[in-house]
């Protein structure tokens, strides 16, 4: 089944500018870079299917997309990234999985950079992805956690795990939707728990990371981690 067009997370595609001045780059190379660079992340990564390309380029047959991304690689325009630089099995790795150089002599994305890529693919394209991210707690976090909350009764513990998720799922769709940037759960559990044993609600959480997000975009600073909401919170109590 043909995918919509509406279905893809923007509606524009940031290329790499040296790409413009390239007169042996072909026609078909610059429409399938373009259409690679709609689903990138800052770090250049993205993995769209063949059928994906296909779509956004008008192309009918896949063997046009083939070699298009061959004389991008050939050119330095394109990385095609290997399971073992990331000590992960072949079992399962996507074999589009692909990263954009913008100068040419970008350093290999993190495994996190992998992750947050994700986000940014087509809906049909995210699926039996290899590397997951954990969307909740695991038994080793709860047990980490109990831990750190020793005396809490076990129905104030799961009452706080709940609070915590809640909370780090409202920060993480108010970033993405002020940056089109995306964090990982896992990298912010912990500091939403902070603010769950604080019981500030998720509303707060909602108000602090959009003001803190304006912040950073008006400073030209990075995405705000959660750990950069908790002192915002620290500054209000503060002056209050």
């Amino acid at each position: 089944m043909t995918k919509s067009l509406s279905e893809n997370k923007r509606p524009y595609s940031v290329m790499p500018m040296r790409a413009f001045a390239d007169r042996k780059l072909k026609e078909r190379e610059i429409r399938v870079l373009g259409a690679l660079c709609a689903f990138v992340n800052r770090a250049g990564v993205c993995y769209p299917s063949m059928e994906t390309l296909t779509h956004v380029c008008g192309y009918g047959e896949r063997k046009t997309i083939y070699d298009a991304v061959k004389g991008l690689k050939q050119r330095g325009y394109v990385r095609q990234l290997n399971p073992k630089d990331y000590q992960v099995g072949v079992s399962g790795w996507k074999t589009n999985r692909y990263q954009v150089l913008w100068k040419g002599d970008e350093a290999l994305p993190s495994q996190e950079d992998i992750l947050t890529a994700k986000a940014l693919q087509v809906r049909a394209d995210q699926e039996d992805d290899l590397i997951e991210d954990k969307g909740g707690l695991g038994d080793a976090d709860v047990a980490g956690h109990a831990r750190g909350l020793a005396g809490q009764s076990g129905q104030k513990l799961t009452e706080i795990q709940l609070i915590s998720s809640e909370l780090c799922h409202a920060y993480l769709r108010v970033v993405q939707q002020a940056t089109g940037q995306v964090r990982l759960y896992d990298n912010e559990i912990a500091h939403a728990r902070r603010l769950a044993l604080r019981e500030v609600s998720a509303d707060d959480v909602r108000a602090a990371t959009l003001a803190v997000c304006d912040q950073a975009i008006e400073r030209r600073a990075g995405v705000p981690a959660l750990a950069d909401i908790v002192r915002y919170f620290d500054v209000q109590e503060n002056k209050g």
